[in-house]
């Protein structure tokens, strides 16, 4: 192999890294069906997909307060910062998961709420470890449980 072509393959494959850790690049088939008559079949209501999104979002920043307690040296005011965040943005989705008018989208929210209330609990785990008085060592299962209520709730939304 030559120079330029082991170039290129390097690029090729740096690119690729970044689009998988950055999320840009999704293993799901997210494609909404049509109907004969044009009209969308299973296409997630505005509502529902608001909901999923602020849910995600606060999954999102749960993690990231997860990240900041796992850096070394610990940080109380870091992790207080990232876990205020996160519980910001959950209480909004939580806000936003009031209902729903399909069955489908009542259920995408059921799902949801039940991940909130999953990010509360770990987020309450990470503040006990951090002050000595609890332990979070059930975090990777309610992380788990988490990605398994977020894509239920997607799955709902898709019909």
């Amino acid at each position: 192999m030559n120079r330029r072509s082991l170039f290129w393959l390097v690029v090729v494959a740096a690119v690729a890294f970044w689009l998988w850790k950055t999320g840009k690049v999704s293993k799901e088939d997210s494609a909404i069906r049509t109907s004969s008559a044009g009209t969308s079949v299973g296409a997630p209501s505005a509502a529902g997909e608001a909901c999923l999104f602020a849910a995600e979002e606060a999954s999102r920043l749960t993690q990231e307060a997860a990240d900041v307690l796992l850096r070394s040296p610990n940080d109380p005011a870091a992790f207080s910062a990232a876990s205020e965040r996160a519980s910001g943005a959950i209480a909004s989705a939580e806000g936003r998961c009031g209902g729903g008018s399909s069955a489908g989208e009542q259920k995408a929210t059921e799902e949801a709420r039940a991940a909130l209330s999953e990010m509360r609990g770990l987020l309450s785990d990470f503040a006990g470890a951090l002050s000595g008085s609890g332990s979070a060592s059930d975090a990777p299962r309610r992380r788990e449980t988490i990605d398994q209520r977020l894509d239920a709730a997607r799955a709902a939304l898709r019909g």
